[in-house]
């Protein structure tokens, strides 16, 4: 029944991307049976075959790697009296202090492997595997590969010198695949945070990450059908060079732009949670007045119940739908770093949500798809491209509701397998 339940709501919200979208008689039909087909094969072979153990034991491993290493220099030089073993285990960790090592270091460790063209081989390998099954363009096949491991600001720069000359259509769907994945950089802190709830949780977000890449597609072309004859059809671009002199230059660069990410990262989260709570206490005192007493309103109960008959479709049962869907608010709202740390704090506390409650809002959180990421996006893709910051403008708020479906289909996917 649980499958049922799944494969219903997967259809559901496929009609609800076109009804959406501009509805056209020229449905892309191939396109989303292929990216449909496509998403059941990878997250079947992911996570129900033997190749499961293999997988999410490397994914695990790596994130356990890269973590360690990167909190080795807070505990040995940088902090060591709030990283030391003493400190956490009694006050517990400071959490800014392990995003920033945590981000920074992998920040250099993937610049090195651009540098050494281990990254650029891998996205090419995966963006042909896009162009040739869904039919898509050179760039849009490039630029949404980036996304899947680079991320939504690093992943244009792949596709330069086009995005002035790509279709609206090839522009939407860079800009879907974007809002639908996140980058490696934040899968590893996320990992962190949810990685005492369930061991498995590094592999499950790499699958989610990874086949929330055609799913973003099929619903981009389903709200904007290509109509145009994209200029890289027909030929194939060439992933740029990378212009650092050599691995110590690339580590240096990478642990920069890192910096910089950590910055950006936690302003948002000091302004957006302060945001937050101000319009709560608003929200509150409003309460108070039209019900003489406080019953519960605030920003997170008004998300939960918006998105509540949506995250149902996932296969969710109704009575942890509505738990779920304030998390799918705040994700979109302010952004998912805040929505898995407030998943993490709900599955250690007194009433959790079940096993595949958990596993499927894991999945359906795993995306870049907020507020936030619109203006990122509209600076970073319109920094690069200026005369098309007005198609991006008129675009972000669409690419924000496609990347939201687009993760809940994924949602609707794992849904079938638990």
């Amino acid at each position: 029944m649980t499958v049922l339940h799944s494969a219903i709501g997967y259809v559901v919200l496929l009609a609800v991307a076109w009804c959406l979208g501009r509805r056209s008689r020229r449905i892309p039909w191939k396109t989303v049976a292929v990216a449909s087909g496509l998403q059941l094969l990878l997250t079947g072979i992911l996570v129900r075959t033997g190749l499961r153990h293999y997988v999410f034991g490397v994914v695990g491993a790596l994130t356990d790697i890269l973590r360690t290493t990167a909190l080795k220099a807070n505990e040995s030089l940088l902090f060591s009296g709030l990283s030391n073993p003493e400190f956490t285990s009694k006050y517990g960790p400071v959490v800014a202090l392990e995003i920033a090592a945590v981000l920074i270091f992998v920040a250099s460790v993937s610049r090195m492997l651009y540098h050494y063209r281990i990254l650029p081989w891998v996205i090419g390998r995966l963006s042909a595997a896009m162009q040739k099954s869904l039919g898509l363009s050179s760039a849009e096949s490039v630029g949404s590969a980036g996304n899947v491991i680079l991320g939504m600001t690093e992943s244009p720069l792949l596709i330069r010198p086009y995005v002035s000359r790509m279709t609206e259509s090839e522009l939407f769907c860079l800009m879907t695949v974007g809002m639908a994945t996140i980058a490696g950089t934040v899968m590893v802190i996320y990992a962190t945070i949810l990685g005492a709830v369930n061991p498995d949780v590094a592999g499950h977000l790499f699958t989610a990450s990874l086949i929330s890449a055609p799913a973003a597609i099929a619903v981009s072309k389903l709200m904007i059908p290509e109509t145009g004859d994209p200029v890289t059809s027909r030929s194939q671009v060439e992933l740029p060079r990378e212009d650092t002199l050599n691995g110590l230059d690339a580590a240096a660069r990478g642990a920069a732009e890192g910096m910089r990410l950590v910055i950006n990262i936690l302003a948002m989260l000091v302004a957006f949670i302060g945001l937050v709570a101000l319009a709560n206490l608003l929200i509150g005192r409003i309460d108070v007045l039209v019900n003489a007493s406080s019953s519960g309103w605030s920003l997170q109960a008004f998300a939960g119940e918006m998105f509540r008959p949506f995250v149902w479709l996932m296969g969710i049962s109704w009575a942890d739908a509505r738990i779920v869907g304030e998390l799918m608010g705040l994700k979109t709202i302010l952004n998912e770093f805040v929505a898995y740390l407030d998943l993490s704090r709900l599955m250690n506390g007194p009433e959790p949500l079940s096993q595949r409650s958990f596993v499927i809002a894991a999945y359906a959180l795993c995306g870049f798809a907020n507020f936030g990421s619109v203006a990122i996006m509209i600076g970073g893709i319109g920094g690069i491209a200026p005369d098309r910051r007005g198609d991006l403008a008129r675009l972000g708020l669409r690419s924000l509701v496609g990347g939201t479906l687009a993760t809940m289909l994924t949602g609707c996917m794992i849904g079938l397998y638990l």
